[in-house]
């Protein structure tokens, strides 16, 4: 948890913080997470980082927002989930846990893509009927689009360019 703050050592902590995570496992249990449910008061903004997937982090985004705690989810995806460029014979492993699976990459292309879609979709409308904003970011897009898709105001004020 990092208190709010603004400026530019805000940003260089928070950047300090999400450097330190490391993505593994699954969502950590309820009784872990009440210190950061605590502090996070009404009308308090909140941003979910997770790939949606884990049941256990969309239950605590509809709760949080159900206690109007202004919530935010970005949806980490990797560019693989969005193509499927395999090509092949391929063994997938679920980094959460799962059996791994074997399978033709052209041939399991399609159905993947058809089932991966249905499930965005369904986290997605999960999501909205909570009132939680959702955007998807995927690992070879600019790192600031998620905030830009969430914060469009925001976004539309002119930054200068570096040199």
């Amino acid at each position: 948890m990092i208190p709010a703050a603004s400026g530019p050592r805000h940003r260089d902590r928070c950047q300090l913080e999400l450097h330190a995570l490391r993505a593994n496992g699954m969502w950590p249990a309820e009784a872990a997470l009440r210190p950061a449910w605590e502090r996070i008061r009404a009308g308090d903004l909140a941003v979910v980082l997770s790939d949606g997937f884990d049941e256990a982090v969309v239950s605590l985004s509809e709760r949080l927002s159900a206690a109007r705690r202004d919530l935010s989810f970005i949806q980490l995806l990797t560019a693989e989930e969005r193509d499927f460029p395999f090509r092949g014979g391929r063994r997938f492993i679920d980094p959460e846990g799962g059996d791994p699976v074997l399978a033709d990459g052209p041939a399991a292309r399609d159905e993947f893509l058809a089932r991966f879609a249905a499930a965005k979709a369904a986290l997605a409308a999960r999501l909205a009927t909570a009132g939680v904003r959702l955007a998807t970011w995927h690992l070879d897009e600019p790192l600031d689009q998620p905030l830009r898709q969430l914060f469009p105001a925001r976004a539309s004020r002119t930054v200068p360019e570096r040199a």
